[in-house]
C-alpha cells in the first residue's frame, strides 16, 4: 500500500512544477507587455505634449496672421484713398487747364472779332481772319503758357562737370525755407565761364508763386547773392521784361531816393522808408 501511494505522488509534483513554470512564463510575458505599454504610453504623452505645443503655436500664428491680414487690408484701403485723392487732384488740374484754355481762346477770339470790327469800320481792306488754324495756334500758345507757369528759371548758379544739380537746387530752396518736389535741368548751350540757366518744374503754378515771392531773400545771403529766380517767360515776354529792366535802371539813376521795382508788367516807384535811406 505504501509503495503504491509513493508512486502516485511523483506525477502530481511534476504537474504542479509544469503549471508553475507556465504561470511564471505567462507572468513574464505580462510584465514585458506592461513594460512595452508603459513605454508606448510615455511616447504618446510626449507626442501629445508636442501636439499641444504645436496647437498653441498654430493658434498664436493664426492670431498673428489675422492681425497681418487686417493691417494689409488697412494698407490697401489707404492706397485706394491715396489713389482717389491723386485722381481728384489730376481732375482738378485738368479742369483748371481746360478752363484756362477756354477762357484764353474766348478772349483771343473776341480780340480777333474786335480787330475785324475795327478794320471794317476804318475801311481797311487787309485783316487777319478768324480761322480754325488761328484758333489751333491760340490753343497751342495757351497750353505752352500753362506748362511754363509751373516752371522757374534759376540764373547765376555755378555749374560743374559732374554736379549734383538736384542737391544744388535743393540747397537754394532750403535757403528760402522751401522743400518742393521738383524736376531740374540745365538749358541752353554751355559758354566758357558762364553757367547755364536751370529750369525747375514744379507740380503747380501756386508753388511757383510761393517760391518766387521768397526769392528776394537770396540777395541777402553771401552764398547766393548773385543767384536769382524768375518765371519761365516766352520770347515775347523776355523782350518785354528787358524793356522794363532798362526802364527800371533809368529810374534808379534818375531817382535814387526812391525804391523802384517791377510788378505786374510795370515799373513802380515808392518813397524809401527811413531804414532804407
Amino acid at each position: 500500500k505504501d509503495l503504491t501511494h509513493s508512486k502516485c505522488k511523483v506525477p502530481v509534483k511534476e504537474e504542479l512544477a509544469s503549471s508553475l513554470h507556465g504561470a511564471l512564463v505567462h507572468i513574464s510575458k505580462l510584465i514585458d507587455e506592461v513594460r512595452r505599454l508603459t513605454e508606448e504610453s510615455a511616447e504618446l504623452e510626449e507626442k501629445l505634449e508636442e501636439s499641444m505645443e504645436t496647437s498653441v503655436y498654430l493658434s498664436q500664428a493664426s492670431g498673428e496672421t489675422l492681425v497681418l491680414q487686417q493691417k494689409l487690408l488697412d494698407s490697401q484701403e489707404t492706397v485706394v484713398q491715396l489713389q482717389k485723392q491723386l485722381l481728384d487732384s489730376k481732375e482738378e488740374q485738368l479742369r483748371a487747364v481746360t478752363t484756362s484754355v477756354k477762357t484764353s481762346v474766348q478772349e483771343t477770339v473776341k480780340e480777333e472779332f474786335k480787330t475785324y470790327s475795327s478794320v471794317v469800320k476804318s475801311g481797311q481792306q487787309q485783316m487777319t481772319p478768324v480761322t480754325p488754324t488761328n484758333i489751333v495756334s491760340v490753343v497751342k500758345k495757351v497750353v505752352e503758357e500753362e506748362d511754363r507757369s509751373r516752371n522757374i528759371m534759376v540764373f547765376g548758379l555755378l555749374e560743374g562737370e559732374s554736379e549734383d544739380l538736384v542737391k544744388k537746387v535743393g540747397d537754394v530752396m532750403e535757403k528760402i525755407g522751401e522743400k518742393p518736389r521738383m524736376e531740374v535741368c540745365r538749358v541752353g548751350k554751355a559758354k566758357d565761364g558762364k553757367p547755364r540757366p536751370v529750369k525747375i518744374t514744379l507740380s503747380s503754378s501756386l508753388n511757383v508763386s510761393q517760391i518766387l515771392s521768397k526769392s528776394r531773400c537770396l540777395g541777402e545771403t553771401a552764398q547766393y547773392k548773385t543767384v536769382f529766380l524768375s518765371p519761365d517767360r516766352s520770347y515775347e515776354q523776355r523782350a518785354e521784361h528787358r524793356t522794363l529792366v532798362v526802364d527800371l535802371k533809368r529810374r534808379k539813376t534818375a531817382e535814387p531816393n526812391k525804391r523802384h521795382f517791377i510788378c505786374n508788367g510795370t515799373v513802380n516807384s515808392v518813397e524809401k522808408t527811413a531804414a532804407q535811406l
